[in-house]
């Protein structure tokens, strides 16, 4: 591996870890009431209401609430760890520092969205079909956030590359 590679690749597992470590020190209560709260449950039961009125679920610190399930979203199922991977990957590449801003935005708003589907999606398996949720949980919807992360970052890195060495 070239000493470049080998420095990109110590600068991404470094900034891995920083994201995830400030992650995991943000206390329980801000997490619960105010980031997921505001920034994830309250938006998916207005999604999940408007695509489906009769749920009528409602948004609870943590948790979406209905007459037929009960959705808690914890630290670790908010697709925080493929946002990081994304977010590493870009800082670490050799861009220039605009195509790594549009990057970072454009990734960011994809992954959250991802996310925001998924939590939704979980919701209906709980509410309709419990026996999916471990597959689709723990299995199914990690892998195609990362699978989607990665297709992602491979088109961001095309596009910033090829318009670096296109001729002028």
């Amino acid at each position: 591996m070239k000493k470049y590679g080998l420095l990109q690749c110590i600068l991404f597992i470094g900034c891995y870890m920083l994201l995830n470590a400030a992650y995991f020190n943000i206390p329980f209560n801000l997490f619960s009431q105010v980031l997921y709260y505001h920034g994830v449950v309250s938006i998916c039961a207005d999604l999940i209401n408007l695509m489906a009125p009769l749920e009528q679920v409602v948004a609870t610190q943590n948790h979406l609430i209905s007459a037929k399930a009960d959705l808690e979203i914890v630290r670790g199922c908010d697709g925080a760890g493929v946002l990081f991977l994304i977010v590493s990957a870009i800082v670490v590449f050799p861009a220039k520092f605009g195509r790594k801003l549009i990057g970072l935005g454009l990734g960011i708003s994809l992954i959250y969205s991802i996310n925001l589907l998924r939590i939704c999606v979980l919701y209906f398996v709980i509410a309709y079909h419990p026996d999916w949720l471990q597959l689709l949980h723990i299995y199914v919807a990690p892998t195609l956030m990362v699978i989607v992360g990665c297709l992602y970052f491979a088109w961001w890195a095309f596009v910033s590359t090829s318009q670096l060495h296109e001729p002028a």
